[in-house]
């Protein structure tokens, strides 16, 4: 499902973007852009190339082929790290609503001027935190890979939701890249600055 959403009511964030607790796509780190795209998966491997390939052609369509690899590859991580979060779940909290079952993981894309939002959301309350990971393991290295792709990445806990977002701008941001979760600018600090309440 792909949808452009309004700007977001109700909301309350802590080192991102603003969350609704309303119905329909509930976040949006833009509201004046026209570029807003929103994705359901339910918790199967088969989601890591849905939305892998979903981001590429939606960049892509929105004129940003410059940021597609970039994009492409914090997607695929960060659904990644969603779905393996999901393991072992039977419910969660949704925009105020409890649902049984295996939660699903949402991705949605925004693009302002030259950059790109990506927000994951997955049904775990544990925010992630970057491992340091021995050369010889086989994973670990997906928050890393997130900071060093990314210009800016975070994460925050939904008001009215069970989980959390993990988010990461691609693209121009004042700063320089690989800024990390907590170091200099945050998507946070730059809505503020632009009149946004996070």
């Amino acid at each position: 499902m792909v949808s452009s959403g309004s700007a977001p009511t109700g909301a309350r964030s802590q080192n991102g973007p603003p969350v609704n607790a309303g119905d329909g796509p509930p976040l949006a780190a833009f509201p004046d852009s026209p570029f807003h795209s929103y994705l359901e998966l339910g918790a199967l491997p088969s989601a890591v190339p849905c939305a892998r390939l979903h981001a590429r052609q939606v960049v892509w369509e929105w004129g940003r082929q410059e940021l597609a690899d970039a994009v492409e590859l914090i997607v695929s991580e960060l659904i990644t790290n969603g779905l393996r979060a999901s393991e072992g779940l039977t419910g969660s909290r949704y925009a105020g609503r409890w649902t049984p079952g295996v939660p699903p993981v949402r991705l949605w894309l925004h693009s302002e001027d030259k950059r790109i939002v990506i927000q994951v959301w997955d049904g775990n309350n544990k925010l992630p935190i970057r491992q340091v990971a021995s050369p010889s393991a086989e994973g670990g290295r997906g928050l890393l890979l997130v900071e060093s792709v990314s210009t800016s990445w975070g994460s925050y806990q939904a008001e009215g939701s069970s989980g959390k977002v993990v988010w990461a701008v691609v693209g121009s941001l004042t700063g320089s890249r690989g800024q990390g979760q907590h170091s200099g600018s945050t998507l946070g600090d730059e809505l503020d600055a632009r009149g946004h309440q996070p």
